[in-house]
């Protein structure tokens, strides 16, 4: 989070906004943000929440009774900001070549029978990556030939991994015909799973949504409709039959991802938390809760989560 804050504040001075013109004004807001809150400059979604407040208060009635002490060159940078912000930030982690070879090791953790359920807020497709490296089968909910969101797959009984992407995933777009008119007018697009090259080999009349199919900051991070709904559901519901849950480097910023891990330990679910910091103030007065101060690349290789979950087992 703040290694793409501290690229995001360095990259925003340089950012057109949607009609192709220069924004330095972009870098000027944030500093402006930064003096009166510093956390901003380590977490890029505490920014984002900044950005909507200022633009909240120029709207009625709030107008009327709040005065935001900021320029008017800011606040209109502000509202070009956001329509441009998710594009950057989707350009930064792909322009990142990590080698997380050592997710391939969650393989150790699949059933013999059945599939592994493996939640991620990550937008980053390393994990997809490293278990097909290491010969997973893998489904994120998308068709492999059609590439369309089908849930049914995540249904499948033979042995492999059910990834679920509950923000989104930079190979995650929004499709829409554009040679349908009149009464067949296509008016959602539709989310496809599409890698940057395939992505750019699309017929001319296929349109691409202006972002990624990204869930960014601030606010409610649940989403009404697919793929965002049904992944989330499907979280709710496994934390609630699981016996045990890992979690590996959450920081429990996110109300509606505590909420299901709350109700998980209420009903008798163990946490193993993987963090290499302190652990998680809000469960230490459960026995259910267990604190693993390892990264998660050691947790995997040195199978300290495979041990402390045949302890809780036996």
């Amino acid at each position: 989070m703040a290694k793409l804050t501290q690229d995001l504040r360095k990259n925003l001075p340089t950012l057109s906004d949607s009609y192709g013109t220069a924004r330095p004004e972009f870098g000027e807001l944030f500093d402006f943000i930064a003096r009166i809150d510093p956390t901003v400059e380590g977490n890029y979604e505490r920014f984002f929440e900044w950005v909507r407040l200022l633009l909240d208060v120029q709207k009625e009635p709030f107008r009327k009774i709040i005065t935001a002490k900021i320029s008017d060159s800011l606040i209109e940078a502000a509202a070009h900001l956001t329509s441009v912000v998710g594009g950057e930030v989707a350009r930064i982690l792909e322009s990142e070549r990590p080698s997380p070879d050592y997710l391939g090791r969650l393989a150790d953790f699949l059933p013999e029978k059945g599939r592994l359920k493996v939640f991620t807020l990550n937008f980053d497709c390393c994990l997809e990556d490293a278990c097909q490296a290491a010969g997973v089968t893998l489904t994120t909910g998308f068709d492999p030939i059609k590439r369309k969101w089908k849930p049914s797959l995540f249904q499948s009984k033979s042995k492999g991994m059910n990834l679920y992407k509950l923000h989104g995933s930079l190979r995650w777009n929004g499709t829409r015909d554009s040679r349908l008119s009149g009464d067949r007018f296509q008016y959602k697009y539709v989310p496809v799973e599409l890698r940057a090259e395939e992505l750019c080999n699309l017929p001319t009349y296929i349109e691409v949504s202006p972002r990624g199919w990204l869930i960014l900051g601030p606010g409610d991070k649940i989403q009404s409709d697919d793929p965002f709904l049904t992944l989330f559901y499907e979280f709710h519901r496994s934390v609630g039959k699981a016996k045990v849950c890992v979690v590996i480097g959450y920081g429990y910023q996110d109300p509606h991802i505590n909420t299901v891990l709350d109700q998980g330990i209420d009903t008798g679910v163990s946490i193993i938390d993987v963090n290499p910091g302190d652990p998680a103030g809000r469960y230490l007065a459960s026995g259910l809760y267990h604190h693993s101060r390892f990264s998660a690349k050691n947790a995997l290789t040195n199978e300290s989560i495979k041990l402390k979950i045949q302890e809780l087992k036996s």
